[in-house]
Order: C-alpha cells, then sequence, then structure tokens
C-alpha cells in the first residue's frame, strides 16, 4: 500500500484528538483496507477513512469513482456499488486534498469472520495432516487478515494488522477451522476468499458481545453498569501505578502470613528440636514416598508433618544459584535448605513450588533438605508427578536435574487450628481491561472490521461458558444480534460450531455436562434468524479441548453456507435435527428433520445413544428401531409408560450415532 505518511499510527491518533485538536492529519484508511484484501462480491460496500474536514476524498476501483466530503469530526465513508467476483489483483485510489493512498492486489469474492476461543484460532500448523496441508498452501485466492489479542473499554476504530496471502509459509498461522472451510467454498464456488481472523483462546462469549446491547437486557444490564462503576473509580492508572499498588498489596500479605507462621509454629517440636538442621538425627522417623498424599495414621491428620531428605551436591554445581522444585504441597509450606528458610507459600495447596537456593549457601557434599508442611482441611501431602520433583542450577537444563522424587523421612508437628491464613494478592487488573470483561474484545478487535462487507460469520465457542448454561441461551442471541448491528448488513447468515465430544466417557445415560450448553447452542440456531449448527459429537477427543480433525468443521460450516446461501439444495445444511415427540403405548416417537434420504446408524451400525425415562423417572439406555424416512421408536423393556427421551447427553456421547443419509450426525436433544 502506498500512502503519504504512515498510517496506523496516525489513525489512531487522529480518532483519539481529532475532536480536540486543530491538528490536521492526511487521509487515511484504517488497517482492514490494506494490500491483498477481499472484498465481499455482490454487496453494496462501504469504504471509510478520516481526512481534513471539508475537503472532498474520491475513492476509484473497478471502474467506479465515488465522491464525497470529509465530515467536521474528520471521517468520511463512501459505498461502492455490489460487484461481481474478480480473482484479478485491483487497485483501489482515495484521493484527497493532501495525498494519494493506493492500496494494491484486492480480489472480489466471498469474506466471512472467523470468530471464537481457541478451536476456531487453532492454526493449520497444529492440525490433523498439518503437512500435508501447509505444502497444499500456495492459494493465491485465499487471504487473512489477522487481530491481534488486544482488549478496549471503547470501540476502536482502527487495529494493527493486515491482509497476508495464502502460501506455505503463511498458510500454517491461518485458522484451521476457516481455512478448511474456505477450500470447499472455493471448489464449489471458483472466487477468492477472505477471512476476518478474529479470536483469542480461552476466551467467554462476554467480551465479544457490544455492551450497549446488554445494557438493554435485564440479566446483563447491572453487570454492565458495575463495570461501568468500577471504570470511573479506577480512572486511567498507568502501569506503574499498577505495580506500586500491587507491592504496597504483596507488603502487607507478607506482614500477615509472617504473622500467621508466626503463631502456627509457635511451640512446634520442629522448631525447636531444629529438625530442619543437617545434624539433627531423624532415624527413627517414618518413611513417606513423595510425591504422595498422607496415608495411615496420617490420613486424616490436619497440621504439620515435617519431611527430610539429603542430596549429594556435585562439584560443579559450588557457589552456583539452584532451582529446588519440590512440588506442590498442601496447604502450605517452609522450606529449608541445610537448616536455612529458602522460600515459603501460604494457602496454595495446588501451586508447583519452585525455590531459589543463593549460590553462596551451595557447597559440595550432601545437604539436607527439608520442609514444614501444613494441611489445614482435607488431604495433605505433596504432589505433582515424580519427574517434576527435583534440583538444578537456574541456569541449567532440566536434564542436569537431580530427581527428588522417592522416600522421604517425615514426623508430625503442631496440630492444625485456626484460620488456613491469608491469600496472596493477584496482579490488579483495571477494569475494562480484564479479558472476562464484558464488551472489551467486542471494542477492540470487532469494532475495528464493522461495516466491512461479508457474506456471514462462523463461530465457535462455549467451552469457557459450559458453566453456565441456561445464561448461554440468551447470551450468544445477544451477541449474535450485536455484531449484525455494528455490521448494519441485516441478519447476515451466523454460523455456530456445537462443542465437539470431550472429557472421560461415562455410563450415565443422561449425564449433561456439555451436552447442556450444546443444547443452548442448538436453542440459538434455532429461535434467531438466519443461523445454522454443525454438529461434532462425532468429532471430539476425550483428552484433547482441541480435536486435531478440523477438515470435517470446515467442510460441514461450508456445506451450510453453500446450501444457505448459495441456492445448493444438493448439500445437506446440517445433519438430523429433532422436531417432536408422541408417546405411543410404551415406546415414544420421535421425528426429526434435515435426515436426507433417511436416518441411520453410522456405518450400518445399530442406532444407539438414547435413554428413555419410564413413568418411575428412572432412565434406561434405549433401543432405537427406524419407522420411516424422518421417525424413530424409543423404547425399554423396564420402561413402563414413557414419559421423555434424550439423545447424546453426555459430554462425551461416545454411543450416540444416529446420523443422516448424508452422514451426518444428529444434534443432542432432550424432550422434558
Amino acid at each position: 500500500m502506498s500512502r503519504p505518511t504512515p498510517s496506523r499510527v496516525q489513525w489512531l491518533l487522529s480518532c483519539c484528538f481529532l475532536l480536540f485538536s486543530p491538528i490536521i492529519f492526511a487521509i487515511d484508511v484504517p488497517a482492514v483496507f490494506s494490500d491483498h484484501a477481499v472484498f465481499q462480491r455482490d454487496l453494496a460496500l462501504p469504504v471509510w477513512g478520516i481526512g481534513d474536514p471539508g475537503s472532498e476524498v474520491t475513492v476509484s476501483f473497478a471502474g467506479q469513482q465515488k465522491k464525497t466530503s470529509v465530515a467536521d469530526d474528520g471521517r468520511w465513508k463512501v459505498t461502492l456499488d455490489p460487484m461481481p467476483a474478480s480473482a484479478d489483483g485491483r487497485t483501489m485510489t482515495i484521493a484527497g486534498s493532501d495525498g494519494t493512498i493506493e492500496v494494491k492486489d484486492i480480489l472480489v469474492g466471498e469474506v466471512w469472520l472467523c470468530g471464537g476461543q481457541s478451536n476456531m484460532e487453532w492454526q493449520l500448523r497444529s492440525s490433523m495432516n498439518s503437512e500435508e496441508e501447509i505444502a497444499a498452501g500456495d492459494l493465491p485466492w485465499l487471504r487473512r487478515i489477522k487481530a491481534p489479542h488486544v482488549l478496549a473499554r471503547t470501540p476502536q476504530s482502527d487495529i494493527e494488522t493486515a491482509w497476508e496471502v495464502s502460501t506455505t509459509k503463511t498458510a500454517g498461522n491461518f485458522t484451521a477451522v476457516g481455512t478448511f472451510m474456505a477450500r470447499r467454498l472455493h471448489e464449489e464456488l471458483g472466487v477468492p476468499i477472505g477471512l476476518l481472523d478474529i479470536n483469542w483462546g480461552g476466551t467467554r462469549a462476554e467480551p465479544w458481545t457490544a455492551t450497549v446491547s446488554m445494557k438493554r437486557h435485564p440479566r446483563f444490564r447491572e453487570r454492565v453498569l458495575k463495570l461501568e462503576r468500577e471504570t470511573a473509580r479506577w480512572g486511567d492508572r498507568s502501569t506503574d501505578e499498577i505495580n506500586k499498588l500491587f507491592r504496597k498489596q504483596m507488603e502487607q500479605f507478607e506482614q500477615q502470613t509472617d504473622e500467621w507462621w508466626e503463631k502456627k509454629l509457635a511451640g512446634d517440636p520442629g522448631v525447636e528440636g531444629s529438625w530442619a538442621a543437617p545434624a539433627f538425627v531423624d532415624e527413627d522417623w517414618e518413611e513417606m514416598p513423595v510425591p504422595g498424599l498422607w496415608s495411615g495414621k496420617n490420613e486424616s491428620w490436619d497440621g504439620f508433618v515435617w519431611y527430610r531428605t539429603t542430596v549429594d551436591v556435585p562439584e560443579a554445581w559450588i557457589g552456583k544459584d539452584l532451582l529446588l522444585q519440590p512440588g506442590a504441597i498442601d496447604d502450605a509450606d517452609i522450606t529449608y535448605w541445610n537448616g536455612k528458610e529458602i522460600g515459603r507459600t501460604t494457602n496454595q495447596h495446588a501451586a508447583m513450588r519452585k525455590y531459589v537456593i543463593s549460590g553462596d549457601l551451595i557447597q559440595s557434599g550432601q545437604a539436607t533438605i527439608a520442609i514444614a508442611a501444613l494441611d489445614t482441611g482435607g488431604a495433605g501431602g505433596i504432589t505433582g508427578a515424580s519427574s517434576a520433583i527435583k534440583i538444578r542450577p537456574v541456569s541449567a537444563k532440566d536434564s542436569e536435574a537431580i530427581p527428588l522424587a522417592g522416600s522421604w523421612k517425615i514426623n508430625r508437628g503442631n496440630k492444625f487450628s485456626g484460620d488456613r491464613g491469608p491469600y496472596p494478592p493477584a496482579v490488579p487488573q483495571a477494569p475494562g481491561r480484564k479479558t472476562s470483561d464484558p464488551g472489551v474484545m467486542f471494542n477492540a478487535m470487532l469494532s475495528p472490521f464493522a461495516s466491512y462487507g461479508i457474506r456471514g460469520a462462523i463461530w465457535y465457542q462455549g467451552e469457557s461458558n459450559a458453566g453456565q448454561a441456561a445464561e448461554y441461551t440468551e447470551l450468544l442471541p445477544l451477541m449474535i444480534g450485536s455484531w449484525r448491528e455494528a455490521w448494519g448488513q441485516g441478519d447476515f447468515p451466523f454460523g455456530i460450531v456445537q462443542l465437539a465430544a470431550f472429557k472421560a466417557v461415562s455410563d450415565n445415560p443422561v449425564q449433561g455436562g456439555w451436552a447442556t450448553l450444546r443444547e443452548a447452542q442448538d436453542f440459538t440456531h434455532r429461535v434467531v434468524k438466519n443461523t445454522g449448527l454443525a454438529v461434532l459429537t462425532d468429532v471430539g477427543d476425550a483428552r484433547d479441548i482441541h480435536p486435531r480433525n478440523k477438515q470435517a468443521v470446515g467442510k460441514r460450516l461450508a456445506e451450510w453456507a453453500l446450501n444457505r446461501c448459495h441456492g445448493r439444495s444438493d448439500l445437506p445444511e446440517s445433519g438430523p435435527f429433532y422436531r417432536s415427540y408422541e408417546v405411543d403405548g410404551d415406546s415414544i416417537v420421535v421425528s426429526f428433520d434435515h435426515v436426507g434420504d433417511g436416518l441411520a446408524g453410522r456405518r450400518g451400525m445399530r442406532i444407539d445413544g438414547f435413554a428413555i425415562q419410564g413413568g418411575d423417572g428412572n432412565w434406561h439406555w434405549a433401543e432405537a428401531e427406524v419407522i420411516n424416512a424422518g421417525q424413530l421408536r424409543v423404547s425399554h423393556p423396564e420402561a413402563k409408560t414413557p414419559t421423555a427421551v434424550r439423545y447424546a447427553w453426555q459430554d462425551n456421547p461416545v454411543r450416540a450415532n444416529l446420523v443422516s443419509s448424508h452422514g451426518l450426525p444428529a444434534a443432542p436433544f432432550k424432550t422434558d
């Protein structure tokens, strides 16, 4: 892109200060209008930017020329007429009173927004068959623009990023789901594809939802108002001010913990008897495996248990700082090296300890490590992997560490009583600058793209909201509405990826868990206009929240889009969806939509994954038989006068195998 002056900083500064400053900035456009962009075909396309108030701006592209004047607030906008797809890289020229910008190599085709958390952000290089997929990455028709991870309290006008073309060097960084969707779309449509790659792993839906929409909703209104109050109270504190506040909190915490430890160790035999000293004789102490929870007579003990072991220090370690990693100590500890305290941790039962031993304490020969471990309730002990319990020089590699797992000597100290001790403070985070805050990603990462022409959006998220499924039935529709409102493109298509199978397999036919979040996603696709649902109960991995088979996800989204947006009724929009049920004697007849030519078990297997509830309230794994193309009869000999049916109602529904004639899985559902 050629332009009269550096653009990104100029744009951001102008948006902040133009209303309050006499400074005049050169004409400019936001990052979404950068070299290698893809424009949406067959759609009126807004193009916007900043410039000298009152001056004229002319935008020229693909034989069109649009003129406007810069408004008093320094902003301008034109709308290009709809245009057909084109794989020819063309230049858009924006001419103003103080210069001309050229945005080069613009294609026209289909543009999709790829939103969500880590499964949408998941890169091609980490997906199934990644080497082959990257080797096929020289695709000049495929481009993406990736939003960096940033937060903002108010909607932003620009963001630091640029479009890039898919090559064997860049493709590995592209969103895998978006890439596979794009490849399938191009296979059928033969037009360029652009991806707005806007996602952030581990995030909830609230930060992706506009706060103006949340304030209109009774469930979320108070949450936003509270954030606004906290933001006003907090103000715009600098990083130095935040660090100063944290240091003060840490000083208070350390003072409180010193006083707490002094009380807990008062009269302790380990302190009075110098149990941490190398000269102490522990031959009559019992032995305890490390790692390991307390057992036998110590299983229900709440109080101190002193641990001792020795390690032979190599001569090469003399004078070097050492890193001692004794594992996670439940719940608190003071750790000693040759009788000198080297670290303590309070009220953090799961934290893996890491204590640095000063080099001036290190001599060759045998050294004694002692730990005063305090359990304040529940199980006590030292936990963690055996391989994680070790000692090494700070500057050395893990391969040079001496393992410390094994048999240690132990003996009881004081019995615990009183409070569990102060909690360590977290680093302060200003409200409106935390990844969980409402609207902060919508403001910083989505708003700079709002109004850019798109065909639609796809959304792969929900893992981080899985514990609040009922709330999600209101939040996800609200979020979709806030995006559509911001874009001003009407009810553009919105494809939802349902949570994949995950977690340990259960034999409870009505376990619930992630099934309830899947129900919220299904509910949204049923009640929100122009949405779709890609079901993934057959794609997940019990041990990995990030299933590597992103090819299936992209293909299902693409075929939904082809069906919904391009009239391809020969391609399946989805697998079977539950429509209705009817009790028929001692069975229940369930009806489905989107079955293709009929229902079947995957790969010809007997249909499974259904549960039926009898009149006595008990649930049973059920038999399911096909009655006709779109109906099943569900029953169980012990479920008399049945009342309800559920299907795939588990975190990881491995038994669920109902598919359409196209081989696509049925969505989980319940009739009660």
